[in-house]
């Protein structure tokens, strides 16, 4: 419990503003932006990376406007806008590669590699990225597992001391192997 609430302070106190540090550099980003653990923006090109609003990057998401391979061969950088528009999720070690843009109302699968545009209202995942389904229908199956599967409340998170009694109750619960909490 003690180290939880060190790790909380250490967190919302003293652990750089990287996100304030990277808009001081040119980055463009809207409201409502999470950027989880181990995300890489671009810092030495993130003036050229607009993020919309309503956007969440889970964790170890790498974002790059630049291209280096090219130096050796060329003597020149590649370098490209990203643009990611409102209401996006970028799942946990996904790639966006420079040039892309990625429309509004986007799932990105976990492990993804962006290296062409998605269009608005679709998921995306693989490498390379392709559309697999639309937004819609992905919500509709997720709603069906939603109302088979077990629920838990903001209890059972991190940020409320969950016990070991009630992980073990959440995995016993989560007989399908698939759950969700608020």
């Amino acid at each position: 419990m003690l180290h939880q609430i060190f790790r909380y302070i250490y967190r919302r106190w003293l652990e750089p503003d990287l996100v304030s540090e990277l808009k001081r550099r040119g980055l463009i980003v809207g409201a409502n932006f999470k950027m989880m653990k181990g995300v890489i923006i671009d810092w030495s090109h993130c003036h050229h990376i607009t993020i919309g609003a309503h956007v969440t990057m889970a964790p170890n998401v790498h974002i790059l406007a630049h291209d280096a391979s090219t130096q050796s061969h060329l003597g020149y950088v590649r370098i490209g806008k990203v643009d990611i528009g409102n209401r996006v999720f970028i799942g946990a070690g996904s790639i966006v590669l420079p040039g892309v843009r990625i429309g509004n109302n986007v799932v990105i699968g976990a492990v993804s590699v962006v290296s062409r545009d998605v269009p608005d209202n679709v998921v995306a995942c693989g490498n390379p990225a392709r559309t697999t389904s639309s937004v819609e229908q992905w919500v509709e199956k997720r709603g069906r597992e939603l109302k088979a599967g077990p629920c838990f409340c903001e209890e059972y998170s991190v940020r409320h001391a969950i016990t070991q009694s009630m992980r073990n109750e959440m995995n016993a619960k989560m007989a399908t192997r698939i759950g969700f909490i608020v």
